[in-house]
Formats: C-alpha cells, structure tokens, sequence
C-alpha cells in the first residue's frame, strides 16, 4: 500500500507539469505503472500470508513433538522405577525419535520477510569467506604433530586442537587425516586413539545436520573407549569420556549413565596429584545434576569441587548456573 502511495504522488506531480497534448498519453502510462506496484504489493501480502502460515504450521508441530516427548519421558522414569527394561527400551526408541525431529525442525531456514521490490538485479547473498590456508600455521601444526606423537601429557595437543578450531577447513582435514594415520600405523597405541578422539571434535563447526553430528560424537566416543580398552588406568581418556557423555540429551543411556563414568575419574584422581583440570569433572557432575533438576546435588558437586580449586571460573560458572536454576524454580 505504501508503493501504491507513492507512485500516485509521483503521478500528480507529473501530471501538473504535462502540455495537454501528451497528457493523455502519459496519464495511460503512468496508469499503467501503478497497476504493476499495486500487482507487486498484493503478491507480496500473499507471500506474507504463505510465511506466517508456514510458521504457525512449524511451531504447532514444535510444540506437539515436544509435548509428546515430555509425557514419555515421565513414563520412561516410572518404567526405570517398574524395573520394566522392554518398556524402557521401547520409550528411549520414540523419545530419540522424537527429539530427532525436534531437533530437524528447530534447524529448519528461518522465515524471512519477502525480498522488497527494486527496480535494481538482486545481488547474491555472500556467504563468510573461508580463512584461507595460511603456510605459518601448516608448519606449527607439522611440529605440533611430532611433539604431539612423542608426549604423553597432550599439552601439544591441546595447542593444536587450538590452531585447527581457527584454521580454514583443508588445513582442519589435513591435521586430522594426519592423526588418523597415526592410528592406522598404531593402532594400539591409546595416545593415538585420544588424539583422534580430540581433534574430531574439531569436525563439529564443518557439520549442521544433527543425524551427522550425532555420527561424529558416536565416533568420538568409540575411539575414546578404545583408548580406555588398551588402558583402563588411563585418566586422560576417562576424563574426556565422562565429560562427552554429560554433554549427550538427557534422554539417552549415555547421559543417564554418565555418573558412572565421572564417579570412576573421581576415583583415578584420588590416586594422583591435584592438576587444575580435575575441577572439570566436578563442574560436570553438577552439570548432570542440574540438567536432571536436582540443584541440591549438583551443588553439593560443585561445593566439593570448589574445596580443591576455590577460584576455578568453570566450577564458579556452574555454581551461579544452580543459583539461577534455583530463583527460577522458587519464581515458577
């Protein structure tokens, strides 16, 4: 309607200053133009309906999906008390399936305004630019790489991992087929297979559609349990597995069992000197506990965690998260 303004005020304008002769003539024109914005903006309401249907259509099933999901994960928790594992497995199947399409449809493009009217060629959306391989940091990655084969601590590595997180996408795959044939060569070598495990995590920024990220977390997993089979004393490996599977939906076993796993790197540091890192665990311990609402738990963890490392920012963060969870609940 604006358009549509707009040109019948560039047409009284005209007209004012139009010699009789051609008036006639210049009126049909000008007629004509406005026709053609009056067609363009009524395409455009058209279009505008088409969208928001479509996302009231995407919410609707956003909201059934998610609704559906909640029930049975209050089914799935009285079927775990029942002792009922047929049902609880039939539970986890639809549950994952439901988050599956959960998850499709909150990646779904999002609804944009239609492209406005120009009389101008519509010019190409520009896509970021890859960062283009730079020569400096191929070369620190090939002396990281050595380092990374002759230590047993990953401090090299995690340098690395650093580098080819910024790095553009070729020098990412070139580091990370570099590892893997470290594994080939050596396979039982349980260095190998954690540096595997690390550096896939990499691959996370290269991949959007969530059936392939769940892929790759499933391969971080395997080659991270392959480093535990050939050592089962080996921190680093357990360190770095209990903390990917507090990281996994809540629905699925991995999560549900994580406190196994955080339990077991709890033990193994008990045995060893305090290293920073360590606080990590505790900081996913009260993750886990505050994922599944129990915020006297988590911050009993937390509180643990903070008596070794009182200044650690990740235990602090994870304390003020359970703060939070808690004014909310209190509000709710």
């Amino acid at each position: 309607m604006k358009k549509t303004l707009i040109a019948m005020a560039t047409c009284a304008a005209l007209l004012a200053g139009c010699s009789s002769g051609k008036k006639d003539e210049q009126i049909a024109s000008l007629q004509g133009q406005v026709k053609t914005l009056e067609a363009s903006v009524k395409q455009s309401n058209q279009r505008n309906d088409t969208l928001q249907e479509q996302v009231t259509d995407l919410d609707g099933k956003l909201r059934d999906a998610q609704g559906e999901a909640d029930d049975l994960r209050v089914k799935l928790e009285r079927a775990n008390k029942d002792s009922d594992p047929e049902q609880v497995a039939r539970l986890q199947k639809r549950i994952g399936e439901l988050q599956l399409e959960i998850d499709t449809l909150k990646a779904a493009p999002p609804v944009t305004e239609p492209p406005k009217e120009t009389t101008e060629p519509t010019k190409p959306e520009e896509t970021p630019a890859e960062p283009t391989p730079d020569p400096e940091v191929k070369h620190k990655l090939q002396d990281l790489l050595r380092l990374v084969k002759g230590e047993t601590d990953m401090t090299s590595l995690r340098e690395a991992v650093g580098l080819i997180n910024t790095a553009d996408k070729q020098t990412r795959d070139e580091f990370i087929a570099s590892i893997q044939q470290w594994v080939k060569d050596e396979p039982e070598n349980k260095h190998a297979r954690m540096a595997l495990a690390r550096v896939l995590t990499t691959r996370f920024q290269d991949i959007k559609n969530p059936l392939q990220q769940g892929a790759l977390a499933t391969d971080i997993k395997k080659e991270t349990e392959k480093a535990l089979e050939i050592d089962p004393d080996y921190y680093e490996a357990q360190h770095f597995l209990a903390i990917l599977k507090v990281n996994y939906p809540t629905f699925l076993p991995e999560f549900t069992g994580a406190d196994k796993d955080l339990d077991k790197a709890l033990d193994m540091q008990a045995k060893m000197t305090w290293e920073d890192r360590f606080a990590d665990i505790y900081a996913a311990y009260g993750l886990w506990y505050r994922k599944q609402n129990k915020l006297d738990e988590a911050a009993a963890k937390v509180q643990a965690g903070l008596d070794h490392a009182p200044r650690n920012q990740g235990l602090l963060d994870e304390q003020k998260a359970i703060e939070d969870a808690r004014n909310a609940e209190s509000e709710g």
